[in-house]
Protein backbone atom coordinates (compact mmCIF):
# COMPACT_ATOMS: atom_id res chain seq x y z
CA UNK A 1 0.00 0.00 0.00
CA UNK A 2 1.49 3.55 -0.73
CA UNK A 3 2.08 5.91 2.14
CA UNK A 4 2.71 9.50 -0.24
CA UNK A 5 4.87 12.62 1.01
CA UNK A 6 4.01 15.53 0.00
CA UNK A 7 7.25 18.50 0.23
CA UNK A 8 8.51 21.36 -1.64
CA UNK A 9 10.98 23.96 -0.90
CA UNK A 10 11.35 27.07 0.91
CA UNK A 11 10.05 29.36 -2.04
CA UNK A 12 6.49 28.24 -1.45
CA UNK A 13 6.28 30.51 1.77
CA UNK A 14 4.86 27.61 3.79
CA UNK A 15 6.49 28.87 7.27
CA UNK A 16 4.31 31.51 7.40
CA UNK A 17 0.75 29.62 7.43
CA UNK A 18 0.58 30.20 10.96
CA UNK A 19 0.09 26.53 11.43
CA UNK A 20 2.30 23.62 10.10
CA UNK A 21 1.28 21.90 7.17
CA UNK A 22 3.34 18.84 7.44
CA UNK A 23 5.17 19.38 4.23
CA UNK A 24 9.24 19.14 4.44
CA UNK A 25 10.88 22.24 2.68
CA UNK A 26 14.23 21.96 1.59
CA UNK A 27 15.44 25.77 2.38
CA UNK A 28 17.79 28.00 0.47
CA UNK A 29 20.45 30.17 1.49
CA UNK A 30 20.85 34.21 1.83
CA UNK A 31 23.60 35.85 0.56
CA UNK A 32 24.19 39.69 1.70
CA UNK A 33 28.22 39.78 0.71
CA UNK A 34 29.85 37.37 3.33
CA UNK A 35 26.66 36.76 5.23
CA UNK A 36 24.86 33.81 5.04
CA UNK A 37 21.42 32.76 6.35
CA UNK A 38 19.25 30.01 5.85
CA UNK A 39 15.77 31.35 4.76
CA UNK A 40 13.07 30.56 7.61
CA UNK A 41 15.83 29.48 10.18
CA UNK A 42 18.42 32.19 10.42
CA UNK A 43 16.07 34.91 8.94
CA UNK A 44 12.30 35.39 8.31
CA UNK A 45 10.34 37.60 6.08
CA UNK A 46 10.23 40.75 8.76
CA UNK A 47 13.69 40.87 9.45
CA UNK A 48 14.55 40.31 6.21
CA UNK A 49 12.71 42.66 3.91
CA UNK A 50 14.07 45.34 7.11
CA UNK A 51 17.61 44.50 6.36
CA UNK A 52 16.95 44.74 3.00
CA UNK A 53 15.97 48.44 3.02
CA UNK A 54 19.06 49.67 4.51
CA UNK A 55 21.52 47.38 2.80
CA UNK A 56 23.68 48.77 -0.37
CA UNK A 57 24.50 45.00 -1.05
CA UNK A 58 21.52 43.01 -3.89
CA UNK A 59 21.42 40.03 -2.24
CA UNK A 60 21.89 36.26 -3.86
CA UNK A 61 20.19 33.49 -2.94
CA UNK A 62 22.11 29.44 -3.04
CA UNK A 63 19.29 26.51 -3.56
CA UNK A 64 19.25 23.84 -1.66
CA UNK A 65 22.41 20.60 -2.52
CA UNK A 66 21.70 17.25 -3.42
CA UNK A 67 22.95 16.13 -0.90
CA UNK A 68 20.16 18.09 1.30
CA UNK A 69 17.63 16.53 -0.65
CA UNK A 70 18.82 12.66 -0.75
CA UNK A 71 19.11 13.09 3.35
CA UNK A 72 15.25 14.16 3.13
CA UNK A 73 14.05 11.63 0.94
CA UNK A 74 15.87 8.49 3.28
CA UNK A 75 14.31 9.78 5.91
CA UNK A 76 11.07 9.44 4.39
CA UNK A 77 12.27 6.09 3.73
CA UNK A 78 12.60 5.11 7.19
CA UNK A 79 9.35 6.62 7.84
CA UNK A 80 7.51 4.12 5.66
CA UNK A 81 6.79 6.24 2.82
CA UNK A 82 6.73 5.00 -0.63
CA UNK A 83 6.22 8.10 -2.76
CA UNK A 84 7.37 11.26 -2.93
CA UNK A 85 5.09 14.42 -4.43
CA UNK A 86 7.83 17.59 -4.79
CA UNK A 87 5.61 20.52 -5.64
CA UNK A 88 8.60 22.47 -6.73
CA UNK A 89 9.42 26.39 -8.01
CA UNK A 90 9.06 26.94 -11.75
CA UNK A 91 11.81 25.36 -13.54
CA UNK A 92 11.67 28.79 -15.17
CA UNK A 93 13.21 30.79 -11.90
CA UNK A 94 15.26 27.45 -10.29
CA UNK A 95 16.75 24.47 -10.73
CA UNK A 96 15.28 22.72 -7.78
CA UNK A 97 12.50 20.47 -9.83
CA UNK A 98 15.30 19.50 -11.87
CA UNK A 99 17.79 18.18 -9.29
CA UNK A 100 14.78 16.28 -7.83
CA UNK A 101 13.82 14.27 -11.15
CA UNK A 102 17.69 13.32 -11.35
CA UNK A 103 17.52 11.64 -8.08
CA UNK A 104 14.48 9.24 -9.66
CA UNK A 105 16.88 6.95 -11.16
CA UNK A 106 18.89 6.66 -7.80
CA UNK A 107 16.13 5.68 -5.61
CA UNK A 108 13.97 3.73 -7.77
CA UNK A 109 12.48 0.45 -5.67
CA UNK A 110 12.92 2.72 -2.91
CA UNK A 111 11.24 5.51 -3.02
CA UNK A 112 8.93 6.84 -5.87
CA UNK A 113 9.72 10.78 -6.76
CA UNK A 114 7.10 12.54 -8.78
CA UNK A 115 7.86 16.32 -9.63
CA UNK A 116 5.35 19.01 -10.39
CA UNK A 117 6.63 21.97 -12.10
CA UNK A 118 4.22 24.41 -10.33
CA UNK A 119 5.00 26.82 -13.09
CA UNK A 120 4.70 29.03 -10.26
CA UNK A 121 6.67 30.53 -7.11
CA UNK A 122 5.47 32.10 -3.72
CA UNK A 123 2.14 31.46 -1.69
CA UNK A 124 1.24 30.14 -5.51
CA UNK A 125 3.41 27.44 -5.53
CA UNK A 126 2.38 26.43 -1.48
CA UNK A 127 -1.39 26.26 -2.59
CA UNK A 128 -0.83 23.66 -4.61
CA UNK A 129 2.02 22.21 -1.86
CA UNK A 130 -0.89 22.58 0.45
CA UNK A 131 -4.18 21.05 -1.72
CA UNK A 132 -1.87 17.73 -2.81
CA UNK A 133 -1.04 17.38 1.20
CA UNK A 134 -4.60 17.51 1.58
CA UNK A 135 -5.55 15.13 -1.01
CA UNK A 136 -2.57 12.22 0.41
CA UNK A 137 -3.97 13.19 3.96
CA UNK A 138 -7.92 12.06 2.35
CA UNK A 139 -6.31 9.07 0.70
CA UNK A 140 -6.34 9.86 -2.96
CA UNK A 141 -3.46 8.01 -5.20
CA UNK A 142 -0.62 9.21 -6.60
CA UNK A 143 -2.34 9.74 -10.32
CA UNK A 144 -5.08 11.14 -8.74
CA UNK A 145 -2.85 13.87 -6.44
CA UNK A 146 -0.74 14.67 -9.88
CA UNK A 147 -4.03 15.07 -12.12
CA UNK A 148 -5.31 17.79 -9.40
CA UNK A 149 -1.75 19.40 -9.30
CA UNK A 150 -1.77 19.55 -12.98
CA UNK A 151 -5.06 21.24 -13.03
CA UNK A 152 -4.20 23.85 -10.93
CA UNK A 153 -1.32 24.62 -12.93
CA UNK A 154 -3.35 25.08 -15.40
CA UNK A 155 -5.82 27.15 -14.18
CA UNK A 156 -4.27 29.59 -12.66
CA UNK A 157 -2.20 33.11 -13.46
CA UNK A 158 -0.60 35.59 -11.51
CA UNK A 159 0.50 39.40 -11.88
CA UNK A 160 2.53 41.50 -9.26
CA UNK A 161 4.13 45.05 -9.43
CA UNK A 162 7.38 45.41 -8.07
CA UNK A 163 8.85 48.97 -6.91
CA UNK A 164 12.08 48.73 -8.32
CA UNK A 165 13.01 46.15 -11.37
CA UNK A 166 17.07 46.18 -10.36
CA UNK A 167 16.67 42.94 -8.16
CA UNK A 168 14.87 40.67 -11.22
CA UNK A 169 17.23 42.10 -13.84
CA UNK A 170 20.13 42.07 -11.52
CA UNK A 171 19.34 38.12 -10.28
CA UNK A 172 18.38 37.19 -14.13
CA UNK A 173 15.16 36.42 -13.21
CA UNK A 174 13.12 38.68 -15.52
CA UNK A 175 12.67 37.03 -19.18
CA UNK A 176 11.91 39.17 -22.51
CA UNK A 177 13.19 42.14 -20.89
CA UNK A 178 16.77 42.14 -23.35
CA UNK A 179 16.82 45.53 -24.91
CA UNK A 180 14.86 47.47 -22.84
CA UNK A 181 16.44 46.75 -19.54
CA UNK A 182 16.86 50.91 -19.30
CA UNK A 183 13.58 51.84 -20.05
CA UNK A 184 12.51 48.96 -17.93
CA UNK A 185 13.88 50.33 -14.96
CA UNK A 186 12.36 54.28 -15.22
CA UNK A 187 8.75 52.18 -15.40
CA UNK A 188 6.23 50.45 -13.31
CA UNK A 189 5.14 47.50 -15.86
CA UNK A 190 2.64 44.96 -15.55
CA UNK A 191 4.45 41.18 -14.27
CA UNK A 192 3.24 38.13 -15.17
CA UNK A 193 4.13 34.49 -14.41
CA UNK A 194 3.32 33.35 -17.85
CA UNK A 195 2.47 29.67 -19.31
CA UNK A 196 6.20 28.29 -18.83
CA UNK A 197 6.36 29.82 -15.42
CA UNK A 198 8.66 33.16 -16.47
CA UNK A 199 8.76 36.23 -15.37
CA UNK A 200 7.87 38.46 -18.27
CA UNK A 201 6.34 41.87 -18.67
CA UNK A 202 2.79 42.20 -19.49
CA UNK A 203 2.13 46.05 -19.91
CA UNK A 204 4.60 48.93 -19.40
CA UNK A 205 3.19 51.59 -17.43
CA UNK A 206 4.42 54.73 -15.34
CA UNK A 207 3.45 54.15 -12.37
CA UNK A 208 2.76 51.56 -9.69
CA UNK A 209 -0.92 52.75 -8.84
CA UNK A 210 -1.66 52.82 -12.77
CA UNK A 211 0.14 49.40 -12.93
CA UNK A 212 -2.44 48.22 -9.89
CA UNK A 213 -5.54 49.43 -11.82
CA UNK A 214 -4.20 47.22 -15.54
CA UNK A 215 -3.05 44.57 -13.42
CA UNK A 216 -7.01 44.39 -11.74
CA UNK A 217 -9.04 44.82 -14.77
CA UNK A 218 -7.26 41.80 -16.59
CA UNK A 219 -7.36 39.69 -13.50
CA UNK A 220 -11.01 40.05 -12.90
CA UNK A 221 -11.70 39.98 -16.63
CA UNK A 222 -9.78 36.55 -16.84
CA UNK A 223 -12.12 35.66 -13.63
CA UNK A 224 -15.40 36.77 -14.27
CA UNK A 225 -16.62 33.36 -15.95
CA UNK A 226 -15.34 31.11 -12.98
CA UNK A 227 -17.95 29.55 -10.70
CA UNK A 228 -15.50 29.31 -7.60
CA UNK A 229 -11.82 30.29 -7.81
CA UNK A 230 -9.11 31.09 -4.78
CA UNK A 231 -7.41 34.20 -4.67
CA UNK A 232 -3.93 34.92 -3.23
CA UNK A 233 -2.16 38.51 -2.56
CA UNK A 234 1.13 38.73 -1.61
CA UNK A 235 3.99 41.57 -0.72
CA UNK A 236 6.95 42.60 0.15
CA UNK A 237 6.78 44.94 3.09
CA UNK A 238 3.62 46.57 1.71
CA UNK A 239 1.26 44.35 3.83
CA UNK A 240 -1.40 48.08 4.04
CA UNK A 241 -1.42 48.13 0.39
CA UNK A 242 -1.55 44.64 0.20
CA UNK A 243 -4.61 44.45 2.63
CA UNK A 244 -6.66 46.69 0.24
CA UNK A 245 -5.97 44.40 -2.50
CA UNK A 246 -7.86 41.80 -0.48
CA UNK A 247 -10.94 43.95 0.88
CA UNK A 248 -11.13 45.09 -3.11
CA UNK A 249 -11.16 41.45 -4.10
CA UNK A 250 -13.49 40.15 -1.32
CA UNK A 251 -15.88 42.76 -2.24
CA UNK A 252 -15.94 42.03 -6.21
CA UNK A 253 -15.55 38.68 -6.49
CA UNK A 254 -18.10 36.51 -5.48
CA UNK A 255 -17.27 33.42 -6.77
CA UNK A 256 -14.07 33.56 -4.39
CA UNK A 257 -13.74 30.84 -1.82
CA UNK A 258 -11.30 32.72 -0.10
CA UNK A 259 -9.01 35.55 -0.68
CA UNK A 260 -5.74 34.68 1.38
CA UNK A 261 -3.15 37.34 2.23
CA UNK A 262 0.90 36.26 2.72
CA UNK A 263 4.02 37.55 2.52
CA UNK A 264 6.82 36.62 0.20
CA UNK A 265 10.04 34.74 2.20
CA UNK A 266 13.69 35.77 1.89
CA UNK A 267 14.56 33.29 -0.96
CA UNK A 268 11.65 35.10 -3.25
CA UNK A 269 12.28 38.53 -1.89
CA UNK A 270 15.94 38.94 -2.45
CA UNK A 271 15.35 38.94 -6.24
CA UNK A 272 12.43 41.05 -6.14
CA UNK A 273 13.10 44.11 -3.26
CA UNK A 274 10.71 46.06 -0.96
CA UNK A 275 7.23 47.12 -1.88
CA UNK A 276 5.78 43.87 -4.58
CA UNK A 277 2.39 43.45 -4.69
CA UNK A 278 0.82 40.39 -6.42
CA UNK A 279 -2.31 38.68 -6.77
CA UNK A 280 -3.06 35.40 -8.50
CA UNK A 281 -6.11 32.96 -8.39
CA UNK A 282 -6.61 29.72 -9.12
CA UNK A 283 -9.91 28.17 -10.90
CA UNK A 284 -11.70 25.53 -8.65
CA UNK A 285 -14.52 25.13 -11.05
CA UNK A 286 -15.09 26.43 -13.91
Amino acid sequence: MSKIAVVSDVNAGLDYLGYDPGIPVLRSIINFGEEHYVDGVDIKADQFYEKLKSSPVIPSTSAPTVGEAMALFDRLISEGYTDVIMCSISYQLSSIGQMFENLQDEYRGRLNIHVVDTKTATYFQGFIAVEAKRLADAGKSVPEILEHCRHLVENSHAYFVVDDLIYLVKNGRLSGAAGFVGSLLKIKPVLELDKQGRIVPKVKVRTQRRALEVAKAMFMEEIQDAKRVQIIVEHTLAEEKAKELVAYFRENCPNAVAVELHPVTPAVGAHIGCGCLGFGYFILEK
